[in-house]
């Protein structure tokens, strides 16, 4: 049953990605430029600091998401106004014993303070950390009479959410209230405004389910079915890139065109001698077609695809040489078993 929903969802979310005009709940100028990562790997936290240069200076962004509680990024928007670091101090004491406690994260941030100080923070997180980041926050605000403020009764929605979700465990509950925090946020932003955010890659995939319970989908996925194509996600932990996600073409495969929908993109330079990357596209009710084409004798199995792959779809992959030629290659998913695992079959698209 489990399987099942999994691939329901999937499809439905690759159906929305296809349909016309999906359109944001921001106006036309509203983006989300979302970002998965390893926690603390140097690379992904370069290729963070590159990108929001980038959009800081070139697009005059400010506002960027953390997966952290509000709270937590509250802090951080005092600390950017501090003349010392004693409140970054502080927040990296109570994440002790946490990925995110670690010098390159110290780095990362001081980095944006030195650079881009006009950065706002905002967390999108459950509440971790709720008695002792999330207690003195709200000490915080009494202290200065803002109990009852939004701020105050934020504050204690984010720390319910984190003390529901430590005495569950329950990973689908985590990954909606962050789907739901962040959307909050966003709306709450000027019309218009455009931001990025930083997550765990577990998150950041358009057509995964929560890693946790595979019941629902994953935190972009969501988004994406909330906001359509204003919603742009990578994986920089896999190389993936939806930003194409949605865009159609016509396929003819044995002299009829059918449409297909681009699920994403993979760098592969680091990955497969010779090749740059490929482009997976599902080519919607090609399958009978496919069926009656000849099988070149290639297979793919279905871990290298973007999506969950079940019988009856059918795929082209254009792959980018490293010497800047291309090549497409068609294949079926019609059950066949390869070594013992699910693999697409590879066939000759006659008339292509």
């Amino acid at each position: 049953m489990k399987k099942l929903a999994s691939l329901f969802a999937a499809l439905v979310l690759m159906l929305a990605l296809a349909a016309p005009g999906a359109a944001a709940v921001q106006p036309e100028t509203g983006r989300i430029y979302l970002y998965g990562e390893t926690h603390a790997d140097p690379a992904c936290l370069e290729q963070e600091l590159a990108a929001w240069d980038r959009y800081y200076k070139e697009l005059g962004m400010r506002d960027l998401f953390i997966e952290v509680p509000s709270y937590a990024a509250q802090f951080m928007n005092l600390w950017m106004k501090a003349e010392d670091d004693a409140i970054l101090s502080r927040l990296f004491e109570d994440l002790e014993g946490t990925l995110m406690h670690d010098q390159k994260i110290w780095d990362f941030y001081k980095s944006i303070k030195e650079q881009y100080p006009e950065t706002v923070f905002h967390g999108f997180d459950v509440g971790h950390q709720y008695n002792t980041t999330g207690t003195r926050y709200l000490i915080g605000l009494a202290l200065t009479g803002q109990m009852g403020s939004a701020d105050w009764d934020e504050a204690q929605r984010v720390i319910e959410q984190g003390k529901q979700y430590y005495k569950t465990g329950d990973g689908a509950y985590r990954e909606n209230c962050m789907a739901e925090n962040l959307a909050r946020a966003f709306e709450a932003l000027p019309m218009g405004a455009s931001v990025m955010v930083i997550t765990g890659s577990a998150h950041s995939n358009l057509y995964a389910m929560d890693y946790n319970t595979g019941t629902v989908p994953c935190m972009a996925g969501q988004l994406r079915q909330q906001y359509g194509a204003a919603l742009q996600a990578r994986n920089l932990s896999d190389g993936i890139d939806y930003t194409r996600a949605g865009d159609t073409q016509l396929v003819r495969l044995g002299g009829t065109d059918y449409t297909a929908v681009c699920l994403g993109e993979q760098d592969l330079s680091s990955r497969l001698p010779g090749y740059q990357s490929r482009i997976f596209w599902l080519v919607e009710g090609a399958y009978e077609a496919a069926c009656a084409l000849p099988a070149t004798g290639e297979f793919l199995p279905y871990d290298n695809y973007l999506n969950p792959v079940e019988e009856g779809q059918v795929y082209r992959i254009d792959y980018l040489l490293a010497d800047g030629s291309t090549e497409s290659r068609y294949y079926r998913a019609d059950g066949t078993l390869w070594q013992g695992q699910p693999v697409t079959a590879g066939f000759a698209p006659e008339g292509v």
